[in-house]
C-alpha cells in the first residue's frame, strides 16, 4: 500500500510539472488564464504570474482583462515582489477606475509599498 502511495505522489509531481511546461508553451490565452487561477488557488504564485505575464495584453478590451491583470498583480504581491505588484495594481486601477477590484488594488499598492519600505530600526537614528 505504501509503495502505491509513493508512486501516486511521484506521478502527481511529474504531471504538474509537465502541465506547467505545456502552459508556458501554449498560445491559448484562456488555457493559460485557467491554469493561472488554479496555480494561484494552490499558492503557486510564481507559476501563476509567469503564466499571466505574456497574456495580459491579449485580453485587453475583453471581459477577462480585468481579472487577468488583477490576478497578475496579486500573484506578484503574494510573492512579496511589492514593487512589481504595485505597478500592476496601478495599471489596473488606471484602466478600470470603476472595476470590481479597484479599491483592493489601491489598498494593496499602498500596503505593499509600506511592507517594502525599510523599518525604523534599520535606519540610522540620531545622525
Amino acid at each position: 500500500m505504501r509503495k502505491y502511495l509513493v508512486l501516486l505522489a511521484t506521478a502527481m509531481i511529474f504531471t504538474s510539472c509537465g502541465e506547467y511546461q505545456r502552459v508556458l508553451k501554449s498560445n491559448d490565452a484562456n488555457y493559460r488564464l485557467d491554469y493561472a487561477k488554479r496555480a494561484f488557488e494552490a499558492k503557486k504564485y510564481t507559476q501563476a504570474s509567469t503564466a499571466l505575464e505574456d497574456i495580459v495584453t491579449q485580453f485587453k478590451g475583453s471581459e477577462k482583462a480585468e481579472d487577468a491583470l488583477y490576478l497578475l498583480a496579486l500573484s506578484n504581491y503574494e510573492n512579496k515582489d511589492y514593487q512589481t505588484s504595485g505597478e500592476y495594481f496601478k495599471t489596473y486601477y488606471s484602466r478600470f477606475p470603476k472595476g470590481k477590484y479597484t479599491e483592493l488594488a489601491r489598498f494593496y499598492t499602498g500596503y505593499g509599498y509600506y511592507l517594502d519600505s525599510p523599518s525604523l530600526s534599520s535606519t540610522s537614528q540620531g545622525q
